[in-house]
Parts: structure tokens; sequence; C-alpha cells
């Protein structure tokens, strides 16, 4: 027997059936489609998607950063006479929206203070280490290489990127971070206005011969109550350069302005260069995006971003309509 779980509960309460009869009605053919109507199977994912970050609609910026990456960065590249790699980064970087920091943002790993303590869990930790895998993953691809080349040099126009310039930087977004997950622990809207994190400090955890592990302890006050959050950071090996500034005092720390740039024009539909007229700058670069021999990790990353991306420029057009008055399908 199997049991029949409707969705329209209220018309079609569930019920057991036999296997036989079931398996009957799936095998009818569809008079639409022509297809037998089949089954579907459902599982949850091994690894959830958007391992180490996630495009935001939040801020009403969304519009125009999404605009820009896919319908005004094709047409930069198709009427600039580009000739090399570093020329093709720095028209996609020039005019780079200054809100681009609330477009794309960090997939934090955030628990309460009172159910990890000082310590690791084995699942917390396999967790981290999927992360630095991925992140590990997107430092040695080729593209990588060229963009940390890019905006080490002086002439880049990395004023927009989002780095880690000062020592600070790291635990001031962990400290909103940690608002954020008080809030959604707390099961309240998506607002962290109310909340303020009053302390923060970063720690440096290492048990039983493990590597070390940097988490950033927060608390968080609502003006009722407080609570203590920790945010767990991956890390690499790999060195965080930016413009003229010099190393970056978190060495191989995430997020970095490099790792989120590599990602995001990883993640760029394949059309977005098509402009180029330099045949063999063209390959080249179709050979440095090209998702088709990364990772498995890396590549679903990858796809994850692009579809978020194609579902805002979907969104993005059905707000112009609207404005416009146009009737939305």
């Amino acid at each position: 027997m199997a049991l029949i779980l409707d969705v329209a509960r209220f018309k079609y309460p569930p019920h057991w059936v036999p296997l036989t009869l079931l398996w009957e009605a799936m095998d009818r053919t569809d008079e639409t489609t022509a297809q037998r109507r089949g089954f579907m199977l459902i599982s949850r994912p091994h690894i959830e998607p958007g391992l180490l970050y996630t495009l935001s609609c939040k801020h009403e910026s969304w519009v125009g950063v999404a605009k820009y990456l896919m319908d005004d960065v094709p047409l930069l590249l198709k009427s600039e006479d580009v000739k090399d790699i570093n020329k093709v980064l720095h028209v996609v970087f020039l005019s780079l929206p200054s809100s681009f920091g609330d477009f794309i943002k960090w997939v934090a790993e955030i628990r309460r203070q009172e159910d990890g303590g000082q310590s690791l869990s084995q699942e917390e930790k396999g967790r981290l280490a999927v992360k630095e895998d991925v992140l590990k993953q997107v430092q040695e691809t080729d593209l990588f290489k060229h963009v940390v080349a890019f905006l080490s040099s002086p002439n880049s126009c990395c004023r927009n990127v989002p780095t880690l310039d000062q020592e600070d930087d790291l635990p001031d977004i962990a400290a909103s971070v940690c608002c954020q997950g008080a809030e959604i622990l707390a099961g309240k809207s998506a607002s962290v206005e109310g909340y303020f994190c009053k302390e923060k400090c970063v720690k440096c955890l290492k048990a039983n011969g493990d590597k070390p592990i940097t988490l950033i302890s927060g608390t968080v006050v609502d003006g009722i109550s407080e609570q203590g959050l920790d945010v767990l950071v991956p890390s690499s090996q790999t060195k965080m350069i930016c413009c003229g500034c010099g190393p970056s005092s978190h060495i191989g720390m995430h997020p970095a302005g490099n790792d989120v740039l590599t990602a995001l024009l990883l993640a760029l539909p394949p059309v977005t260069w098509s402009g180029i007229k330099d045949e063999k700058l063209l390959q080249e670069i179709y050979a440095l995006v090209s998702t088709e021999h990364l990772p498995i990790l890396l590549q679903e990353e990858v796809l994850h971003l692009r579809r978020q991306l194609h579902l805002l420029k979907r969104c993005q057009e059905n707000k112009v309509d609207e404005d416009l008055g146009a009737p939305l399908s």
C-alpha cells in the first residue's frame, strides 16, 4: 500500500491505495503531452547550494547591479576594443555599482554559543571543511590568478570591490551577521533593526591535532535580552592582495574581494563575452570562465549563482514592465 497525501487536503484527504493501482494511474498517457504521467523522486541534497556566496535583493539597489552585470557589461565589452585579459577586467570593474557589496553576500555558518562552547562538532567541522574546499577550488582557477594580478596592479579600479583592507573589517562583517543570525534564530522578520552587537572578538580554536579554526564571537542585544553567537570562518592558504595596499592583514581569510569577484565572473552567462572582437582573446576568456572542467563542488557553486542571476534578471525585467504599466506575464 502507498499513502497518498494531496496538497488540496480539504478536497482530497490522505488515503491508502494498493501499489498496483497507483502504478496504473502513473502509467496512463497524458493527452496534452502524449507522455506517461510518471513519478518524481525528491530527496534532500547532500550539500546545500550556495556554500560561499548568495545574491541578495533585500536592498532596492539590486535592480541596478543586476542590470549592469546582465545588460551593460556585454554592451561595454562589445563597444570597447579590448586586447587582453587585464583590459577585459578593467571594463567589467570600472563601472561596477557602489552598491555591489549589498548584492553578493557571504553565506555564514552561525551558532548559539551555548550550543557549541569552545569546540566544534563533527558536523560543523564537516560543513566548514566543505566551504574551505570550495574556496580553495576558486583560488586554484586560472581566472583567480588574473583577478589577483589585476586588483594588485596600481592602475586597477577596485574602489567598489569588497575587501578586507582594515584589521577590524572581518569582525565588523561578523557583527552584522550575528545580528541577522539572532533575528533568524528568534523567528523574526528579516531586518536587523533593534539588534546591536555590543561585543565581538576573533578567536583561534585548535584541539586534538586539528588545524586552527577561526571563530568570531559576538554578544547581540535587542533591548530586552542578549545572546552569544559564534561565526565560523573558512580560511585558505592563499594570501589576499588588493590594489596598492599590500597583503591583507587577514591572510587567507574569507570573505575577500578576490574570490568574490572570481566566483561572480564564473557565474556570468557565457553570452556575456561574445561581443569581444579579438577572436584569440575571446577563446582565452571562454577557457577561463568555462565551468566544464571545474571540480564538482565549484561547478555547483557557480551554477547556483548563475541561476540566481537569471532569476533576478527576470525579476528586474518584470519590475521595469510594472513601472511602465505593462501587464506582467
